[in-house]
């Protein structure tokens, strides 16, 4: 499966690669509009988590034109929120 995390602060990064390996899913960290390749990522993302304390507009909008009934938005902008999310989508308790 492949995940794309839309927002969160720079420090996630270790905690996301950790997550990723742990359940095996691929995932992606993006929280800065002016990345590359942000468009082709999400084209092919399984799934978007987008937290929404984090994200600026722009990217939101984009999120939900590539796959807006794939779009999770999650309140909180924590490693545990984003643990929980993936969760859910492995069907995990």
């Amino acid at each position: 499966m492949r995940l794309i995390v839309l927002g969160g602060h720079d420090r996630m990064k270790s905690k996301v690669k950790e997550l990723s390996k742990r359940y095996g899913v691929d995932i992606k960290f993006i929280n800065q509009e002016t990345q590359q390749n942000i468009d082709s990522a999400l084209a092919c993302a399984d799934w978007i988590i987008v937290f929404t304390k984090c994200v600026g507009h722009n990217m939101v909008k984009l999120a939900k034109s590539y796959a807006k009934d794939r779009c999770i938005f999650c309140h909180s902008h924590g490693v545990c929120s984003l643990e929980k999310e993936i969760k859910k989508l492995l069907g995990e308790k």
